[in-house]
């Protein structure tokens, strides 16, 4: 197509000129096709930062809930600790005390202890003088072999939460280890995010001192002044017009519904009209669809170039087909009936690749 508007051109401006114009064309498209691919790469990058947002979020709530686990641990092995050193000292005044009785009941040996025990009057006050040294010695050693139990099943206990906190601090590390990564990975994408939108700024510097500089030029060829001049969808941000005159009665995002307490994602806008109204494309285009969609009815997508997509659902009576051109504010269809909704009218969204748009900031006066 280039060389044939090249022959055009050399009629018209002479062969330098239309050399210069047709280089100039070249070099457009190519500004064009840098802003693309650019676009995808975004993109690309900001899939992937949104994933790493996901895991960043993920391994935070991670981390958070292990710290709540070894603080946890942390207080019960002190409570642990302070247990076992309490039971350690009570056994050890229990020893001491059984070992203080037992000086003394060596000390009494032999005649004392021999006096002591058969200084009852009777038989039967010696046998209870014998039994309450025996109850004494074995409530001694009872008591000591409580403590000792006792001790080590603490200390067990203890060796068990340590084992657990160790082994959750090693967690942590890891944890804050791949936080790190990711932040890092995040940072780098980021870098390279700035680097794409800067690259993309600059083509669309260029391709505007492009068109300055084409106006030196008396271009007659319409396709190559379509080229240069003509807006893009995306150059008519907030100047599009409305595809149907009505009310908003849903809004673009995230909204909470009256009657339940459910969140729901909106990717698109319905605008409430009376059944039968013109619905208009927003944008010259091509018709890329036209069918029924489950929950949406009769739906037509238009392809307006450069990856960007309006949709247009709930319509009936349509007036197009797949592969036709259209021009801007063109009838398309008009309202059918929107089931799912209060009222009738257009369920509407604005797509770029297959990212949806809010459609109130493209639209003049929404």
């Amino acid at each position: 197509m280039q060389g044939l508007l090249a022959v055009g051109l050399s009629l018209s401006l002479g062969a330098h000129a239309a050399t210069d114009v047709d280089n100039l064309a070249k070099d457009f498209e190519a500004q064009k096709k840098r802003i693309e691919d650019a676009e995808i790469k975004q993109r690309q990058i900001l899939s992937a930062l949104y994933q790493l947002n996901k895991k960043i979020k993920k391994i935070v709530t991670e981390k958070g809930e292990l710290s709540q686990q070894r603080a946890f641990l942390e207080v019960n092995v002190r409570t642990l600790t302070q247990k076992v050193d309490d039971l350690d000292q009570r056994s050890k005044s229990q020893r001491a005390l059984l070992a203080e009785r037992l000086r003394a009941i060596y000390k009494l040996g032999g005649a004392s202890m021999a006096r002591f025990l058969f200084s009852s009057t009777s038989s039967a006050s010696l046998e209870r003088n014998l039994k309450i040294m025996g109850i004494v010695a074995s409530r001694d050693l009872e008591l000591i072999k409580n403590y000792s139990r006792d001790l080590q099943d603490l200390q067990n206990k203890r060796r068990t939460l340590a084992g657990r906190l160790e082994s959750l601090k090693g967690v942590e590390v890891k944890i804050v280890a791949q936080e790190k990564q990711l932040r890092r990975e995040q940072d780098l994408k980021g870098k390279i995010l700035d680097g794409i939108r800067k690259n993309k700024l600059f083509a669309m510097n260029k391709i505007h001192g492009l068109r300055e500089k084409s106006l030196q030029y008396n271009i007659e060829d319409a396709g190559l002044f379509d080229l240069l001049f003509k807006p893009s969808f995306a150059d008519q941000k907030g100047e599009l017009p409305h595809p149907l005159q009505g009310v908003i009665t849903q809004k673009f995002g995230l909204m909470k519904g009256e009657e339940h307490p459910y969140t729901l994602s909106h990717k698109g806008i319905f605008i409430s009209a009376a059944k039968g109204s013109p619905i208009k494309s927003i944008f010259e285009g091509r018709v890329s669809y036209v069918g029924e969609l489950p929950g949406f009815g009769t739906t037509l997508i238009v392809d307006h170039g450069d990856h960007y997509y309006s949709v247009y659902s709930h319509a009936q009576e349509v007036k197009v087909s797949t592969g036709d051109e259209i021009t801007q504010s063109q009838v398309i269809a008009v309202v059918g009936e929107a089931p799912q909704e209060s009222s009738p009218g257009l369920y509407f969204e604005i797509r770029h690749f297959s990212e949806p748009y809010d459609p109130q900031q493209w639209m003049k006066g929404l």
